[in-house]
């Protein structure tokens, strides 16, 4: 073989490969644009049949995006003192609802013929005295 063989060889062959290689990262680029479109599609349809849960999600993703960006020295002013009283408050009423629910579950158990019954008062009971602690809580 001569030079202008070996060079006319080796551009035939680096031609060969670059049209290759043009081929597949084309091939890639569709690809990878189907998958795309197919992903977009899937959660298009998701929406379509959850929005409960794509509601659910949002609010998730909003709070923890409020809770990881600092507070402004104004939001800390306004909202620090609520903030505190609604702890205080959600702990209380957390509190109130357990030691009802413990006494009316006590006071359940020894009964077998109506503990039925008295488990329901009693679940009652707890929701009625957490609800009314919460109240109590805000108006507070």
């Amino acid at each position: 073989m001569t030079d202008h063989s070996t060079i006319d060889a080796l551009k035939d062959k680096a031609a060969t490969t670059a049209g290759t290689v043009k081929d597949k990262a084309s091939h890639a680029a569709h690809a990878t644009s189907d998958a795309a479109h197919d992903a977009a599609q899937r959660a298009a349809d998701g929406i379509d049949t959850n929005p409960l849960a794509v509601l659910a999600g949002g609010l998730a993703l909003g709070a923890l995006a409020g809770a990881l960006l600092p507070k402004s020295a104004q939001e800390a002013k306004v909202l620090g003192p609520l903030g505190k009283r609604l702890s205080a408050a959600a702990t209380a009423a957390a509190a109130t609802a357990r030691d009802v629910g413990k006494e009316q579950l006590t006071a359940a158990l020894p009964s077998k013929d109506g503990a039925k019954e008295q488990l329901r008062s009693a679940i009652g009971n707890v929701v009625q005295a957490a609800t009314e602690s919460g109240k109590a809580a805000v108006k507070g």
